[in-house]
């Protein structure tokens, strides 16, 4: 009896982990954990327990498999290290602790030759090559460019003839991620955020309500969405992905953008770096309803802790009274009209370092959608006309473009482009 339930826990990775880990996986994650498949894409929405699914499945294979190379690969480190902490988690809390040799704040050792390896996957997957690997798990898979997937990440498993799994939520449909899905070669699964029993009907059409149309049904629907028309699509978006996020200090070069929004949006901030000749996305929030006055002086008080070089606010509409606001409290302000003429050199100076890498940003979708929803066409006379997708919010974006034109208007040049 005893040999036949190790042979069990051996073969079974759904009994493994209830049996060793003591979690109980629901139908949908014991459907994807015994899914046997080389390829394996899940397109899901948000709190579906992805990274819950990919430890425990992690875990199993190394135990199982002996001397075998696993890697866990995200655009970030960060990113990376929330899976990788999950199978920390798991064998620290179960008797899995003793088949371990040594760890790393990125790696397992196990006793019997097996690791598992932490690693962001960089803009060209100069950090992965020279690995042979029999198990890859993409986390958050969209924001990996889609040459480091595949010069990368494939060319590791052609000699073992190891696994893939992509696990993301879904962006745009010029990505790999898009054609796997699609794929007949790939086993397939689509799981929106109501396929977790734990999720409610009210939290769900609260997060509606919340966030927009269009997020809620790219984060919990898990639907692609078409970013043809967008002035920042996620092809010019991805190459800039990248760990900048951190504690805002004193003695550093900040310049800030903010949008007030108004009722129906966000009052949002930016604040970036400039640390010689690049850009750093350092922080950013966005809130609604907050009157105008609290959330300035909310920017004044981070102004009195970090001093920022520059501030540069939206006074379109009700923007002239809050520009007021900011100079009698001290702010280094200005403000600006955002006429349609200067959206479009706002915009397009924004555009032109991104192309050029100038700029890091979050691995935030909150950010990211905000910049790839806003939608342009020609005008009849060769300009722009800026609009955005139904059910967005494009404050964040409009906060961002106004701190990197801060920067440009402090230096009296375009923007580390030499002009």
């Amino acid at each position: 009896m005893e040999k036949e339930k190790l042979r069990a826990i051996k073969d079974d990775p759904v009994i493994f982990s209830k049996l060793i880990l003591k979690f109980y996986p629901f139908d949908y994650q014991e459907k994807i954990l015994r899914d046997n498949s080389d390829r394996l894409i899940a397109i899901s929405g948000r709190q579906i327990g992805k990274s819950t699914c990919s430890a425990i499945k992690l875990i199993h294979f190394a135990i199982t498999n002996p001397k075998t190379t696993s890697i866990i690969v995200s655009a970030t480190l960060r990113q990376s290290m929330e899976t990788f902490n999950k199978v920390l988690d798991f064998i620290n809390s179960s008797i899995l602790r003793d088949s371990v040799k040594r760890m790393t704040k990125t790696q397992i050792f196990f006793k019997n030759g097996s690791r598992i390896i932490c690693l962001p996957s960089g803009r060209y997957g100069s950090t992965l090559r020279g690995l042979t690997v029999h198990f890859a798990i993409l986390d958050e898979a969209s924001f990996i460019y889609d040459e480091v997937i595949t010069n990368a990440i494939f060319p590791m498993l052609a000699t073992t003839k190891g696994k893939a799994w992509l696990l993301t939520t879904p962006w745009d449909r010029n990505h790999i991620t898009y054609k796997c899905f699609n794929s007949q070669n790939w086993s397939n699964y689509h799981l929106p955020s109501s396929i977790n029993p734990l999720i409610t009907k009210d939290f769900l059409n609260e997060q509606r309500q919340l966030i927009g149309e269009e997020r809620y049904r790219l984060e919990y629907l898990a639907e692609f969405i078409d970013d043809s028309n967008s002035y920042f699509p996620m092809t010019l978006l991805r190459p800039c992905f990248e760990d900048c996020l951190e504690d805002l200090k004193s003695g550093k070069e900040y310049f800030a953008g903010y949008d007030p929004g108004s009722k129906e949006s966000f009052a949002a901030l930016v604040v970036i770096e400039l640390l010689k000749d690049h850009l750093y996305t350092r922080y950013f929030r966005a809130v609604k309803e907050i009157p105008y006055s609290q959330f300035t002086v909310e920017i004044f008080d981070l102004h009195k802790r970090i001093k920022l070089a520059r501030l540069a606010i939206d006074m379109t509409g009700l923007g002239n009274p809050i520009v007021e606001h900011a100079k009698e409290l001290g702010l280094p302000v200005d403000g600006f009209n955002l006429t349609q003429r200067f959206k479009e050199e706002l915009l397009s100076n924004l555009r032109i370092i991104l192309e050029q890498r100038k700029i890091s940003l979050p691995q935030d979708t909150q950010l990211i959608n905000s910049l790839n929803c806003i939608e342009y066409e020609r005008t009849r006379t060769g300009g722009y006309q800026f609009s955005h997708r139904t059910g967005t919010y494009d404050d964040l974006a409009y906060a961002l473009s106004l701190a990197c034109w801060s920067v440009k208007e402090s230096s009296g040049k375009g923007i580390l482009m030499g002009i």
